[in-house]
Order: C-alpha cells, then structure tokens, then sequence
C-alpha cells in the first residue's frame, strides 16, 4: 500500500483503561502509509500514556472538552479541516478509532481498495454487509435497524441501507457545513448527519464493507478468553447497554423527525 495523500484521518477514541495500546502497535504502520495527516479527537478521561504514544507515532492530537459525543465528533473534523491544503483534491475519512483497528487487522486491503477507487466523492457513505451488521449483539442490530429502515425511507432507498454506520468519507465543504450545524441532543448525530450528508453533497456515493464487523470483542479478549464468547456476550447485553442504546435510537429519532418534512394531509 503506498500513502494516499489526498485523504486524511479523522478519528475519535475513548479509552481510559488502556485498552488500545496493545492493539494499536501492530497496525500502526499501515495507518501511516494510508494517511499522511491523522487527527484524533480523545476523550478528556482517555488516559495520558495514549495520548503521548499517539503523538510520538506522528498523530495529531486534540482533547475533547467533555464526554459530549457530538462534540467530540465536531471537535475531530474541525481539527482535520485545518490540515487541508487543497480543498478540491483531499477528504476526510471519519471513522472510529477502534473500528479502525479492526478493520486494518481483519481487511485491511479492503480499506485500502475503498480509499483508492471513492475519493472523487463529495460524499461517501460507508456501510455495513449484511454479514457485518449480523456480527453486532442484539442490542445493536434492533435499535440500529429502526433507524437504518426509517433513514431509508426517508432518503427514498428502494431498500434499507446501512445510515447509522458512522463511517463516511467527506469533502472540505461537508466538513465545514456540518460543524456550523446545531444538534439538539447528544447523540442523534449518527441517525441525522448521514441524511444531512445526502442531501447537501453534489456528489454521492454508498458502498458496504465487510470490515465493519462488530469490534468491541477486540477490547475484552482476556473476558472472552476467561468465560467464553456466549457468556460473555450474555454479560456484555446488560440493562445498562441496552438503556445506552435505547437513548441513541431515542435521540436519533428526534432528530431525524426534525430534518423530515411532514405532511399531515388534512390531520390538522
């Protein structure tokens, strides 16, 4: 893979436990002969060890103010905007940090392949196979599934499509757009900048990718190793996540019913 210089990194990471060093080193190099510039926002609890070995391994790195996941999200992009020198030819890729890794350590020509063949895009829209949504918990697959089917019909996809991949590749004037715009809650970000994305770019395009793939396991390899995947898994669905994940459909909705134009045909 040789460096493509027309796409930088936009990333943000969350860890506090340290969870990510070990996992980071052995795709390190191919981050760097992807992306030339690679900007990541970190959380304000991520531990400083991280932040030191992201920057002495050539990262651009911010801190978010809060836990606040648009922020963050706005705070990573807006950081990336300033590193383009040439609106016309160079993008941004957005992705989470950990999904990242994962996709480096499990596909990584795909992600190559993708970057290489889609960057004429104003808009790239990246979601996950069928496959790859499947690999996700149930937690994940029936709330996110709401909000793929709804996004959908909005948008007019003749089928549902993956909207709440969070992972999209942007123009400058994307970029710039969508951190002027306001959100009205923490997390409906995910379901409404991808209609918003959609809508605005001159140019757009959807692909899916198997390197999406659910990544979290990836962080509790030890668990795993100790109780078995199923058991784990049983532990992982907790009240807790499932609250966290109601909150995001809940959020999601609102914003998306917002962007929608609704017609009541004589209701009132």
């Amino acid at each position: 893979m040789n460096k493509i210089n027309t796409v930088l990194l936009s990333s943000t990471l969350h860890d506090p436990e340290l969870k990510f060093m070990k996992l980071m080193n052995p795709i390190l190099p191919k981050i760097e002969t992807l992306f030339k510039e690679r900007i990541v926002c970190c959380t304000p609890s991520t531990r400083e060890e991280v932040l030191n070995f992201l920057k002495a391994e050539g990262f651009k790195v911010v801190v978010g103010n809060s836990m606040d996941q648009v922020g963050n999200y706005k705070l990573a992009i807006q950081t990336s905007l300033k590193y383009i020198s040439n609106s016309k030819t160079q993008k941004i890729f957005y992705i989470d940090f950990d999904r990242l890794i994962h996709w480096l350590d499990t596909y990584p020509e795909e992600l190559s392949n993708l970057i290489r063949n889609n960057t004429e895009a104003d808009y790239l829209h990246i979601g996950r196979t069928s496959r790859a949504f499947e690999t996700h918990p149930p937690t994940q697959k029936e709330t996110e599934g709401i909000i793929n089917e709804i996004g959908s019909k909005i948008l007019g996809f003749s089928e549902k499509r993956d909207i709440i991949s969070v992972c999209f590749l942007i123009s400058n004037k994307l970029g710039e757009q969508i951190i002027k715009m306001k959100n009205t809650t923490i997390m409906g970000f995910y379901s409404s900048w991808p209609i918003i994305f959609w809508n605005i770019a001159g140019s757009k395009r959807y692909i899916e990718v198997e390197g999406l793939e659910w990544e979290t396991p990836d962080q509790f390899r030890d668990e795993i190793d100790e109780l078995g995947y199923e058991k784990w898994l049983l532990k992982f669905q907790s009240a807790k996540e499932w609250r966290k994940r109601l909150k995001l459909l809940h959020e999601g909705l609102l914003e998306i019913y917002q962007l929608a134009e609704l017609k009541f045909k004589g209701y009132i």
